[in-house]
């Protein structure tokens, strides 16, 4: 019995696994009609169509790369238990309390782990604990959970400029310093 939950975890894990086939009936891709949406032009194969790709097929065809200005990241949900989590640790941080307020952060990083705004505020509180080794990597994963927020990259890449200085890394803080400028101003 555990062997089955194992395999449970790991299929989700792992994406996509077509449903076990049924004997007289049709095995059919649920995903099939997002990636007719994703993929407008491209006909999917269905009964009595002679398709130009297959849903096989996808994963091996050439896509162009859409252009930088079309490319757009929603904001992300916060769920109303992160939210609290957050205000708490900003409340503990205010009044000093510092390991406090990272052990709320990472709580709520325990709910969300690819939240980027998370794990830049828990690099930043790492800074403040004279843990710049551990700020810099949070801040690298903040940088690259930050999908398409130029901003946060930002904030993340000096953060990174800031804790390589106080590790006596000077040359990687002028690095991530032109990094941080490549996004702009704010």
């Amino acid at each position: 019995m555990p062997f089955l939950i194992l395999q449970v975890g790991c299929s989700e894990f792992y994406g996509y696994q077509p449903p076990a086939p049924v004997y007289g009936g049709q095995v059919t891709n649920p995903y099939e009609d997002e990636l007719a949406r994703t993929y407008p032009d491209t006909s999917l194969s269905q009964p009595g169509s002679s398709p130009s790709a297959t849903s096989q097929d996808l994963g091996t065809q050439e896509l162009e790369p859409l252009p930088k200005e079309n490319v757009s990241v929603p904001p992300r949900p916060q769920s109303p238990a992160v939210i609290a989590l957050m205000s708490e640790s900003d409340r503990n941080q205010r009044a000093g309390d510092l390991d406090s307020a990272v052990a709320v952060l990472e709580r709520a990083l325990r709910i969300d782990p690819r939240n980027p705004t998370l794990t830049y505020k828990l690099a930043a509180l790492r800074l403040k604990q004279e843990k710049p080794r551990l700020a810099e990597d949070l801040a690298k994963k903040a940088a690259l959970l930050a999908a398409g927020d130029g901003a946060l990259k930002r904030k993340s890449w000096l953060l990174i400029c800031e804790a390589r200085r106080r590790q006596q890394n000077y040359q990687g803080a002028k690095e991530a310093q032109i990094k941080a400028q490549s996004f702009g101003n704010p």
